[in-house]
């Protein structure tokens, strides 16, 4: 029988995202989302007043009854749950009568960092941003016209505490890597490390290898260095969770083979902020942490995909990102220009 070609990778971060030609900035107000699967402080169902004639602001309300109706902005105010934000809306035409700009995030090397640094920066900053590459992609919406700058704020912040965990874990061992876990969860300093010799407790190192179905030997009370790094990953894997859920799907793709073609699954990303996430989780997934007994080893050379081209090597060193000098110049000269 004539062997199958293999797969291709069914991790990519696929897809076009619309640049709009014209975006404008208003006051608004929005409700903080207390729902339980909430990730973002914000519903994202802002409203904003309407000028009438006379040039006065005035915002539409529903009554008692559920009709609409009109009260004047110096009167608007705030009601417990609301808070102002400043929505950035796209003002673009029609783009059926319009050939829109578009781009390919997961052909952007480097977007995740991009995107956290961005959340730090000044409403400006985040504007200019949005011109020129648009929206973050909040909901993965290739057809949004609005975002608020306080929600792209608490998503990159969100995205930002993922991409610190993975660099705790590549770098620290040990209670250090405990307790930058626990500062970057907000949990109580010194509580992993208590948790640590118990192998009794659920968030233990043994307990959650148990859960994760990894074997660890019985009796054992002291796990060296291999219970901070399972701590920190099923803290990684709750901090991912909720955007990958949102973010990410499986479709099905046409893929060419040596003689024709074949239907096979795919892992897309729509827009810029899910392929970060999507850039995320496989970052994460570069070493490779194994134990022997009660000794943890951290594999850097397994295989992993270069940032720039996609193709799949075997790092040199633990932080290589790029499979070659020439993908390394091509990402270093595309974030500088």
């Amino acid at each position: 029988m004539e062997e199958r070609p293999p797969a291709t990778d069914a991790a990519l971060a696929t897809g076009v995202w619309v640049v709009g030609e014209q975006y404008g900035v208003r006051d608004a107000i929005d409700r903080v989302d207390t729902a339980p699967d909430a990730w973002l402080p914000l519903q994202g169902r802002p409203v904003w007043p309407i000028q009438e004639r006379d040039g006065s602001l005035v915002w539409p309300e529903r009554d008692w009854r559920g009709q609409w109706d009109t009260i004047r902005d110096e009167d608007r105010t705030l009601r417990p749950g609301e808070r102002r934000v400043r929505l950035i809306v796209d003002e673009s035409p029609d783009p059926r009568t319009r050939t829109p700009t578009v781009w390919a995030p997961g052909e952007r090397p480097g977007l995740a960092d991009e995107l956290v640094c961005l959340g730090r920066q000044d409403d400006a900053t985040i504007m200019r941003w949005v011109e020129e590459h648009g929206f973050v992609g909040l909901r993965a919406d290739p057809r949004e016209w609005r975002e608020s700058v306080e929600e792209i704020r608490a998503a990159l912040a969100h995205l930002g505490q993922a991409r610190d965990l993975v660099h705790a874990i590549r770098q620290l061992t040990g209670d250090a890597l405990r307790s930058e876990t626990e500062r970057l969860l907000s949990l109580p300093a010194g509580l992993f490390a208590e948790l640590k010799n118990d192998p009794d407790q659920p968030m233990s190192g043994p307990a959650l290898a148990r859960m994760f179905g990894i074997a660890v030997p019985e009796g054992t009370t002291r796990w060296s260095g291999a219970g901070a790094h399972v701590q920190a990953l099923y803290g990684l894997s709750a901090v991912l969770q909720a955007p990958l859920e949102r973010f990410l799907r499986v479709q099905t793709t046409i893929a060419p083979t040596g003689d024709g073609m074949r239907l096979q699954g795919a892992i897309v990303a729509q827009g810029p902020l899910a392929t970060a996430y999507l850039e995320t989780l496989d970052e994460a997934s570069w070493p490779a942490i194994t134990y022997a007994g009660s000794l943890l080893r951290i594999d850097w050379r397994t295989p992993r995909r270069c940032g720039r081209c996609g193709t799949t090597f075997r790092p040199k060193r633990r932080d290589q990102k790029w499979c070659s000098e020439r993908c390394l110049w091509a990402a270093s000269k595309a974030r500088h220009s």
